[in-house]
């Protein structure tokens, strides 16, 4: 399985990035045509998220974030196999780099938290040439996809930890060394006490408590930061955000902090929302008094 991997990522970085946006554009027709769970839940999500939308425009962002979806697995090669500097060529422009230049000198740390927006994984390309990284991953059932996963992103400079109670008192400790870590904020936790309900969308949504509890180890300095696609004839091409939160996240009120990251994340995702990853369950672990948006009729 690991020599299969391994040569699906090879043959896919062959494809250049300009046919690799027609090519996920088909394959997520295919997906809708044969109503994959990766459509349903994103048709699902989206018509749960955005109900004043016709069902012509609901149709129209699930096919096209499946194509954003779909084109993570072609970038992922690319970022496996092609040189750093010519990657870091595909960057148009960096925005709100000032924020994260002035907290790095600062000295205490940083907290990025990147939602599931556009090629998150791409920012570690750009981030890795200067400040050591430090986050957590969440190991796949496949082992031998794992060890792509984390080679792949400790070649960009990152330092990955596993997430559990080990992974994050590796995190806790590249923090306390005044790292940039990185928080992929909007997965459902899991585990008592992991999490609160707070809006997203205008919609109940379990809300990860990790960042608050990351933000009381010193004080680190908090961003957002996106890394989303602009695609054009010439390939794909990417802009970089660093942004600050929304007021509230460093509020001691669990349930103040957790609406404030969940509109911090929302302000990222309206710039384009195809480029969100909707084919995630975010509105799932409500409690056994909700209904399971998600269950299949």
């Amino acid at each position: 399985m690991k020599f299969l991997i391994a040569g699906l990522f090879r043959l896919l970085n062959l494809i250049p990035d300009r046919w690799a946006a027609h090519l996920a554009d088909g394959i997520a027709g295919l997906l809708v045509r044969f109503n994959t769970d990766m459509a349903r839940v994103s048709r699902i999500n989206i018509a749960h998220c955005f109900p004043d939308l016709d069902q012509a425009s609901q149709d129209h962002q699930v096919r096209a974030s499946l194509a954003h979806a779909t084109l993570l697995l072609f970038e992922f090669a690319y970022l496996q196999h092609r040189p750093i500097d010519q990657l870091l060529e595909k960057i148009n422009g960096v925005d709100g780099e000032q924020h994260l230049q002035r907290a790095w000198q600062e000295g205490n740390g940083v907290i990025l938290l990147m939602p599931h927006f556009g090629c998150w994984e791409f920012l570690s390309i750009y981030l890795g040439r200067v400040y050591p990284i430090s986050a957590l991953y969440d190991p796949p059932n496949m082992a031998a996809l794992e060890e792509s996963i984390v080679n792949t992103r400790q070649r960009q400079g990152a330092n990955m930890y596993p997430t559990n109670a080990s992974g994050l008192r590796g995190l806790m400790r590249g923090l306390k060394s005044g790292n940039v870590v990185v928080v992929l904020p909007d997965q459902v936790p899991t585990g008592r006490g992991g999490g609160v309900i707070a809006p997203f969308f205008g919609q109940d949504a379990l809300t990860m408590l990790l960042g608050k509890r990351l933000m009381n180890v010193g004080r680190p300095t908090v961003l957002m930061a996106a890394a989303w696609r602009e695609l054009s004839a010439e390939g794909i091409r990417y802009r970089l955000s660093f942004d600050e939160p929304a007021e509230g996240l460093a509020s001691d009120q669990e349930d103040i902090h957790a609406a404030a990251l969940n509109a911090s994340i929302e302000s990222i995702v309206r710039r384009d929302p195809a480029q969100y990853q909707w084919s995630y369950k975010r509105f799932r672990r409500l409690g056994e008094n909700r209904p399971d948006l998600y269950r299949r009729q």
